[in-house]
């Protein structure tokens, strides 16, 4: 399967993150489920005390249904989701929080510049339902830690694709071997020069760790990104003598990464 060197993100990319019509998930990992449609994705992370739901895709209801039913169909309880981690303040992110919250009572986790950006700058302000609608009992910064049972997820401040976003490095597991998983939070670069420098800074800070923290699997938010639909598909089907797609090792990080480089090279171009 061969990765794009820039991904195509154009008006249709936009307008199909609002499509609900579609969703599909696997069990990338033992203990890691993704969850997507057409453009956006989230993850549910098992830990022996209960689950964490990274991201929300949209908010609206049948995202929410589709997380659940994803969570019911690898045999786990949606009842013992316990936290809802947000890698940043865009809508199709903080998604369908709303309903984690009154259903689970998640405990909920954002940098506290984006719960601002969320609140200050909603992805369409004539549309209601994209404005903030839950909110945030705790704020990250660069350092801390998520612990929930046995599994703790390091927070990493990379800022440009919003003032605040964050990503994360945590455990996955497979046939009892374990493998360090990066999140890259802010995925496109911002079309403002100024703000692609921060990025690109945030890019490296964030590779460095990876590569501190050995990290061998990538993970991405956004499905237009990574072949992440094709991806999913191959997981659905794979049997056990395939080999887990999402495993690439330190030279396959390095060159995903280069994927966001080229991307903001072309916009420091124009």
């Amino acid at each position: 399967m061969n990765r794009l060197d820039m991904p195509d993100i154009t008006s249709d990319t936009i307008t199909a993150m609002e499509d609900m019509s579609f969703f599909t998930h696997s069990l990338i990992f033992d203990n890691l489920l993704i969850v997507a449609q057409k453009e956006t994705n989230c993850f549910v992370l098992k830990t022996e005390d209960g689950l964490i739901v990274m991201d929300a895709i949209w908010p609206d209801q049948r995202a929410f249904d589709a997380i659940v039913n994803a969570v019911k169909e690898v045999k786990w309880d949606p009842d013992t989701i316990q936290k809802l981690v947000l890698t940043h303040g865009h809508v199709d992110h903080t998604g369908c929080g709303r309903w984690l919250v009154e259903q689970y009572h998640v405990d909920t986790y954002l940098s506290k510049e984006d719960e601002i950006f969320w609140k200050e700058h909603p992805a369409k302000p004539d549309r209601p339902e994209t404005w903030k609608d839950y909110e945030i009992d705790h704020f990250l910064k660069d350092g801390d830690t998520i612990t929930l049972g046995e599994k703790t997820i390091y927070t990493y401040s990379t800022p440009g694709h919003t003032p605040g976003c964050l990503s994360y490095i945590f455990p996955v597991e497979e046939d009892g071997d374990i493998h360090m998983a990066a999140l890259w939070g802010g995925t496109t670069p911002p079309w403002e020069k100024d703000g692609v420098n921060q990025y690109l800074k945030s890019l490296d800070y964030f590779v460095d760790a990876a590569m501190c923290k050995n990290v061998d699997v990538v993970l991405s938010n956004h499905t237009a990104i990574d072949n992440g639909l094709e991806r999913i598909a191959y997981s659905r089907k794979r049997l056990s003598y395939m080999p887990n797609i999402y495993i690439i090792g330190s030279n396959g990080i390095q060159k995903y990464f280069q994927v966001f480089r080229t991307m903001s090279d072309e916009i420091l171009k124009n």
